[in-house]
């Protein structure tokens, strides 16, 4: 990743989001708009290697910017960093398809950690973000199909028209593993498991780890008490 624009009218967010993010990766070139109108205009002129944008700003939505860059970047990771974290808010973002969501009330350290997760490929979920999204989903995940474990913890149920080995993919990249440490721990080969990835993906019809996550708390495939 060489590159991230910000989207935030606040300029003091901005400069905080940029030193953090150049505090991780001091090669990164750091982007900034206040509104749509400029962000689009730099996206045109070269896609970032990843979009970080509050919700509201002065010419419209930041849920804009997320479905754009989803659809013709999909590589790209895709960031929302507000005050917001009520359901309405985040339900919205989820929908448009996202890596993070950061609530701005964190410290610098608490936001610093999220920005290295979504760097390993992980999704990146402010804490009261995800119990907002646990809390939500429990009741359903609770009439839904209940987990069956081996003795290493992985799922041996499967669901949704996932095979076996695709549920034991996902269960452990819920856990945060990376796709060389899933492979160590099925005995299978990297290129493997991004194949099952892949799979995964397609038949839950999502593009991002953060959704993936999602659906298996909807399943039943993760420890709401975890």
């Amino acid at each position: 990743m060489k590159r991230a624009l910000i989207v935030d009218p606040d300029p003091s967010e901005q400069r905080r989001l940029g030193r953090i993010l150049v505090g991780l990766y001091p090669q990164l070139d750091v982007d900034v708009a206040d509104c749509l109108k400029v962000a689009y205009g730099m996206i045109r002129r070269m896609m970032p290697g990843m979009l970080i944008t509050d919700l509201y700003l002065p010419d419209g939505s930041g849920l804009e910017l997320l479905a754009h860059v989803r659809t013709h970047h999909p590589t790209a990771p895709r960031v929302i960093i507000t005050r917001h974290d009520d359901e309405p808010h985040l339900l919205a973002a989820l929908r448009h398809g996202l890596d993070g969501y950061i609530l701005k009330d964190h410290g610098d350290k608490g936001i610093r950690s999220l920005f290295e997760r979504i760097g390993r490929g992980e999704p990146a979920l402010s804490p009261e973000v995800m119990r907002q999204i646990l809390r939500r989903l429990e009741g359903d995940a609770q009439t839904r199909m209940q987990p069956a474990t081996s003795d290493n913890g992985v799922f041996n149920r499967t669901a949704n028209n996932l095979t076996r080995r695709e549920t034991d993919v996902l269960a452990l990249l819920c856990k945060g593993y990376d796709r060389h440490q899933v492979a160590e721990t099925l005995d299978i080969k990297p290129s493997t498991v991004a194949g099952h990835i892949k799979s995964i993906y397609l038949k839950l019809d999502v593009s991002t780890r953060a959704e993936a996550t999602l659906a298996a708390v909807r399943m039943g495939l993760v420890n709401l008490d975890g």
